[in-house]
């Protein structure tokens, strides 16, 4: 389940908390379609062959984690301005991480919205 945080939320606490737990993925929010999901791509390590769009968005993050032993937690950083502009893209995004979590179960998704 996707944990959702407020603007007053200091990342480099959060981080060092959630490094206890497992591995720390920071993903800095994008201010349209296009800009976040090259920063996912660029952020994660996605394959040449992604394909900037939510489809393979969607298959890199399973990819990226797939056969990773423990927890890995993916902090989508700084969502504000994307939310506010573009809320469909926010939207889409946010379900993409869900059905994420949901395939795989050690993926645990943090979003900051500042």
């Amino acid at each position: 389940m996707t944990t959702v945080l407020g603007p007053d939320t200091e990342i480099a606490p959060l981080v060092r908390s959630l490094r206890a737990d497992g591995r720390v993925d920071l993903v800095p929010a994008g201010i349209d379609k296009a800009e976040t999901l090259a920063r996912f791509g660029e952020a994660l390590g996605f394959p040449d062959w992604y394909g900037l769009n939510y489809d393979a968005m969607f298959d890199c993050l399973l990819q990226h984690v797939h056969g990773v032993d423990g927890v890995v937690h993916l902090v989508w950083d700084g969502t504000a301005p994307l939310r506010a502009e573009h809320p469909d893209v926010y939207e889409m995004v946010l379900r993409i991480l869900g059905d994420a979590e949901e395939e795989k179960p050690h993926l645990r998704v943090t979003v900051v919205d500042r």
